[in-house]
């Protein structure tokens, strides 16, 4: 039989797909043979697909779900059958009415994505839960065929040794500590250091274990890792949003020097979230310096919506600590991932009980200083101002508003709507209705029944239809009057025995005279009894305040003189304007808000005096930034589209129900941030112990195991490693939760210490690096670049610690640590947004990473940088007579190494080269020579970079 031949053009064509198909296969993360959900699927759905099928409910397009399986998902999807499966009809077709993702998202998956989800069908379709939600389980750890030290490389090696790949060379001891050095302390180590290490003779993980623990040890070690973790807790010492100028906190300083002594006595990293959450109900005596730990919550943005603050709060805990993006929910469930408005308003519920107390605590026991007693002189003096004009403002305003009940009863009747009490900029004058107080009164007399003795008449009138309104008011009267019988038993009011009638008769009456044919009418017939009332109640107060002045009469308790005291008619009326709780009677902390505009204007002034004597009296001790909360708490309901104003089912504080399923039990009021922080840091959260080992780990290598560090859901990147990810994890938590001990497993392992070199086949293999076969180049940071230049140059002030910010724009040379110059959330500084510093409006968990040709021109032109460059210039001619033993110094002292031959002529060259023609030969000159060579030094590659 003669064999079938294909012909030739069809031979073509089949190759030519199966080398497509082949190359496609290559560039998935996916194998031939394995197609993970998490992993492979669950992205692209997240990018095509998710927005408009996903969790949020009330969003949700055609009731299709494809995240999840669900009894919806049938619908679009054929569990082994990709061709007869909605979903991929729809992806791949060309008809705009029928193609998905609708033409107007102007995304389409590519032919390598839409190849993943056939096969992923073909395959059954299975799906996942999403990995980062997962409980943490101690995986097995790998036995790779090559060598590995630790069991961090064994995951690493085993990982490379998969695609052929392998770890590169070690690094040499010169550079490797100088990597550890800026790591670990954002300092280079100096050259005796060096060479210590250098001339060693342990071996190269001992010698090298001896380095960390020394680095762990310096008190630079907290103030590096301290400003990492200060991008979290969105730090500044202003408060923010400032049109004209900017308010600076006072005591903001003692945050930042919190977390610095924090990562120094390396605190347990579950201690330290629950501090930052929930310092204040942990039992810690009055002054205790962690109470400064609160900072976390209260100094980010000011904002001037309580919503807003609220918000950020919300988003610096979720995002910081747990990589979830919670505040997306706030209008309406996440469109990606397990989080429906509930949970968001369950967080809101826990922190919006919380607020600053007028007063905050002194940190410490400061010494009774000069200076300390002038600043206590100084800050009683203007507090009893302060407080004098405060107590008497406050009741003026009170007392008015006790003779504007008709003015808010009016509003009330007119079905005014409920207005977003979070705007407290308003500006008022005596007759403004202020939102406040109306709002007060419409919950006060939603509380009131039909059988209240005063507002009886609302209670029942309030929804008659306004052409029955007046004969239904008047047949109501008279029937009340009746069931009140003889007048005549309630009089001798002025005798305290005598009870008042079942319905008020002074309202009775009231109403009788008025007649009132509205809602409104009846509200300015309330309105004129109570501002009678008030007015009576003042008058009697002040007839019987006069009996007790010299030469007075005496009037005994019982008399006639004193009916308008003893009556229990007006009691009942007084009732309504004087007891605890009622609309008039507005707590101090609310009625200071509510002022007149002059008033208001004045109190800020004397305010403003006590927060400048804070701010910059030399006596002023630090303050912790603290919260209090309420033991009763209002209560809270979900904001419709996070309208404030519509308001949907009422919600309880408690924990995210993606993260404890089966566990919604609500926080203890009084101790709901408690709650909060004990839920974070509990051993079951999948989530926080992830979140802390790659922000350890990004902080090291330059990218994390997942490469989204503040987003572990559905948008985010899939980890890298996730057996050694979760690896970390576990023995994070049995290290009892110390950074520094997952600081010494990092280091001291194979992949830590390999060295950056470029192998173009791994690079074909892996483009991204994603496997580990070389160390990532990093650029210094913009803090450990400015305090590197002013180590180098020898003007680094390592002996001041903590305190207030030093103002780096006004002074760029100031010789202290980055870490403690003044940040400004109006005004970023120039170093700053050149530099890819972090932005202090909101939580910055990874900072943006850019190369400008502005990094460069600042390198070039920078007065700072040349300033150094003729300081560290100036070390080198004193340190040596020689050329050649002056390019060495300064080789050694900015490079840690020695010139090669080539690199000592160049240098040599350039200082010595003959002057232009009709320059003199000076002094001055040569030293310009060096102080340009130590200037391009300073500006280069070497310098600015970690190998």
């Amino acid at each position: 039989m003669t064999p079938c031949r294909v012909p030739a053009r069809r031979t073509y064509i089949w190759i030519a797909m199966l080398l497509c198909l082949a190359v496609a296969y290559c560039g998935s993360h996916a194998t031939a043979n394995e197609i993970r959900f998490s992993r492979d699927v669950r992205p692209i759905l997240a990018e095509y697909c998710v927005q408009c099928h996903g969790p949020d409910e009330q969003h949700r397009e055609a009731d299709l779900r494809l995240d999840i399986a669900d009894a919806s998902t049938a619908a679009a999807i054929v569990p082994g059958d990709p061709d007869a499966s909605e979903m991929i009809l729809r992806l791949t077709a060309e008809d705009p009415d029928i193609r998905m993702p609708p033409p107007e998202m102007q995304k389409r998956p590519t032919a390598e994505e839409i190849d993943i989800l056939r096969r992923w069908i073909a395959e059954g379709a299975p799906f996942e839960g999403h990995w980062s939600y997962q409980p943490i389980r101690r995986p097995d750890v790998p036995s790779p065929r090559g060598a590995a030290s630790t069991d961090i490389d064994r995951f690493v090696v085993a990982a490379l040794e998969k695609n052929e790949l392998q770890l590169a060379p070690r690094l040499d001891r010169r550079r490797l500590i100088r990597r550890a050095s800026f790591d670990l302390i954002g300092l280079p180590p100096s050259p005796a250091e060096v060479e210590a290490f250098v001339n060693d003779e342990a071996a190269d993980n001992e010698a090298f274990a001896k380095v960390i623990d020394r680095l762990l040890q310096s008190p630079r070690y907290g103030e590096r890792w301290g400003r990492h973790w200060l991008d979290i807790a969105r730090y500044a010492d202003t408060h923010g949003g400032s049109a004209i100028g900017f308010k600076r906190f006072p005591f903001s300083y003692t945050y930042r020097d919190y977390v610095i002594a924090a990562f120094n006595a390396d605190l347990p990293y579950d201690e330290f979230i629950l501090q930052q959450l929930a310092a204040d109900q942990l039992d810690l005596p009055a002054n205790d310096p962690a109470l400064a730990a609160l900072g976390f919550l209260t100094v980010g943005m000011q904002f001037r919506s309580v919503h807003d603050l609220i918000d950020d709060q919300i988003d610096v805990v979720t995002r910081g600590l747990m990589g979830m993006t919670v505040a997306c929910a706030r209008c309406h469930d996440h469109k990606f991932d397990e989080i429906p408005t509930t949970d968001y308003y369950a967080l809101y519920a826990t922190l919006a009980s919380s607020e600053p107390p007028e007063d905050l605590p002194v940190l410490g026991k400061p010494s009774l200083t000069d200076q300390l007693r002038n600043y206590q002189d100084k800050l009683e003096k203007r507090q009893t101002i302060y407080r004098d004009m405060v107590r008497d403002q406050t009741e003026v305003m009170r007392n008015r508003l006790r003779s504007q009940v008709g003015l808010y009863l009016t509003e009330l009747a007119k079905r005014v709507p409920e207005q977003d009490l979070s705007a407290a900029f308003l500006s008022y004058r005596t007759d403004d209705v202020r939102p406040v107080v109306l709002h007060r009164w419409r919950l006060y007399m939603r509380t009131l029944s039909e059988q209240d003795p005063v507002f009886f008449a609302w209670v029942r009138l309030q929804d008659t239809p306004e052409d029955q309104f007046q004969a239904s008011c008047e047949q109501l009267v008279q029937t009340l009057k009746a069931e009140n019988g003889d007048p005549a038993k309630f009089a001798n009011l002025h005798n305290m025995s005598v009870e008042a009638p079942k319905w008020n008769p002074r309202v009775l009456s009231t109403l009788e005279e008025a007649k009132p044919a509205s809602l409104v009418e009846l509200a300015a017939a309330y309105g004129q009894l109570f501002a009678d009332v008030h007015l009576d109640w003042l008058t009697a107060l002040r007839d019987a305040s006069l009996e007790a002045t010299p030469d007075e009469q005496i009037v005994t308790d019982e008399d006639p003189r004193h009916a308008e005291i003893n009556s229990a008619i007006n009691q009942q009326l007084r009732r309504h304007l004087y007891e605890p709780g009622t609309p008039t009677d507005v707590p101090d902390n609310v009625a200071a808000k509510l002022l007149n505009r002059t008033v208001k204007d004045k109190l800020s002034g004397k305010r403003g005096t006590i927060h400048s004597l804070h701010l910059n009296s030399p006596g002023s001790p630090p303050r912790g930034m603290v919260l209090t909360e309420s033991a009763t708490p209002p209560e809270t309901r979900v904001f419709l589209r996070g309208n404030p104003l519509s308001r949907g089912e009422p919600v309880t504080a408690r924990f995210l129900t993606a993260v404890a399923p089966h566990d919604s039990t609500p926080f203890a009021d009084g101790q709901r941030r408690r709650g909060l922080a004990e839920a974070i840091i509990d051993p079951a959260n999948p989530l926080t112990r992830r979140v802390i080992v790659n922000w350890i780990w990004r902080h090291h290598f330059g990218l994390g195991l997942v490469r989204t560090p503040d987003d572990l859901g559905t948008r985010g990147t899939p980890p890298t490693h996730p057996q050694l990810l979760d690896y970390l994890a576990t023995v994070f938590a049995e290290d009892d939760w110390s950074i520094n001990k997952m600081h010494r497993r990092i280091m001291l392992s194979d992949v830590y210490q390999q060295a950056s070199v470029e192998n173009p086949a791994a690079r074909r293999r892996d483009p991204e690096n994603r496997l580990l076969w070389r160390m990532p180049r990093k650029r210094l940071e913009m803090e450990s670049m400015r305090d590197a230049l002013l180590a180098v140059s020898g003007e680094l002030d390592t002996t001041t610690i903590g305190g207030r910010p030093f103002d780096l724009e006004t002074n760029p040379v100031v010789p202290r640590r980055s870490v403690y110059a003044f940040i400004n959330r109006d005004i970023i500084s120039s170093l700053s947004s050149t530099f890819d510093g972090a932005d202090p409006t909101s939580c910055t968990v990874k900072r943006p990473d850019t190369t400008v040709p502005q990094q460069t021109l600042y390198a070039l032109n920078s007065a700072f940088i040349q300033d150094r460059a003729a300081a560290v210039a100036k070390l080198a001619v004193d340190a040596a007579d020689a050329d050649a033993d002056r390019v060495d110094w300064l080789y050694q002292r900015i490079y840690l190494r020695r010139p090669d031959k080539a690199e000592r002529d160049l240098a040599i060259g350039f200082v010595t080269r003959p002057q232009a023609e009709g320059d003199a030969a000076d002094d001055d000159t040569a030293t310009d020579r060096w102080t340009q060579l130590a200037h391009a030094m300073l500006a280069s590659n070497e310098f600015i970079f970690l190998d």
